[in-house]
């Protein structure tokens, strides 16, 4: 998973750090991951982004539904967004049917979900 962590974008790892503000403050969120509620704020202004190690935690302190649901979507979604960018830049877009990407992120999606179904920890 360090991999897919690793890869994550800007803005996938923004939306992380917006899941988990739902359901606590600033100062609740940059308590739990070690780090200044101005950090928070920075990453919430584009002025900074969260590093592998925050991303990493953020997924350690979720709860069942932030992670197993909303930052599982959301790194599914980064994994295939960087796939569809990756073909139209070498111009083979049109030879890949979108219906075969979205079978894709399904499959991800599935994979995600049974590997969270049958182990206690993500990381």
């Amino acid at each position: 998973m360090e991999k897919a962590i690793h890869n994550l974008g800007k803005d996938a790892r923004l939306h992380i750090i917006h899941i988990l503000l739902q359901n606590r403050s600033k100062k609740e969120l940059a308590d739990e991951l070690g780090i200044t509620p101005a950090a928070i704020t920075k990453y919430l202004k584009g002025i900074t982004h969260p590093s592998d190690e925050i991303i990493e935690k953020c997924i350690e302190i979720a709860s069942e539904d932030e992670e197993y649901h909303e930052i599982i979507k959301v790194i599914v979604s980064d994994i295939t967004e960087a796939l569809m960018e990756l073909l139209r830049e070498i111009g083979i877009e049109k030879m890949i049917d979108n219906e075969d990407i979205q079978k894709l992120k399904k499959l991800l999606d599935k994979a995600f979900d049974k590997m969270l179904s049958t182990s206690p920890s993500f990381v």
